[in-house]
């Protein structure tokens, strides 16, 4: 067998991190990317709500734990009479 031409191949002076890199990336900013619409609809839909729900809600103002009994398009209803806009929950836990 002939021997074959030689191919030139840069070497790499750094490590390569790229899937590392990009994956830490995507959580840096902790809850931020939660879904949390996803989150109220699993709530709302699991099998042992009827009427209300105890949570723990994380907003911009801090954590606030509350009794919500229904939603309406951009807002959680609580028992208290209150509304939490959507857009302002970091992260909601059911108790």
């Amino acid at each position: 067998m002939k021997e074959l031409p030689k191919v030139y191949a840069q070497p790499f002076d750094k490590k390569i991190n790229n899937n590392s890199e990009f994956f830490y990336s995507s959580f840096s900013d902790g809850n931020r990317h939660k879904n949390i619409k996803k989150e109220i609809e699993l709530i709302f839909h699991s099998k042992d709500f009827v009427y209300k729900s105890d949570v723990e809600i994380t907003t911009k103002n801090g954590i606030q734990k509350e009794t919500i009994v229904g939603k309406t398009q951009g807002y959680i209803l609580t028992m208290d009479g209150k509304k939490i806009f959507i857009g302002d929950i970091l992260d909601i836990k059911k108790l």
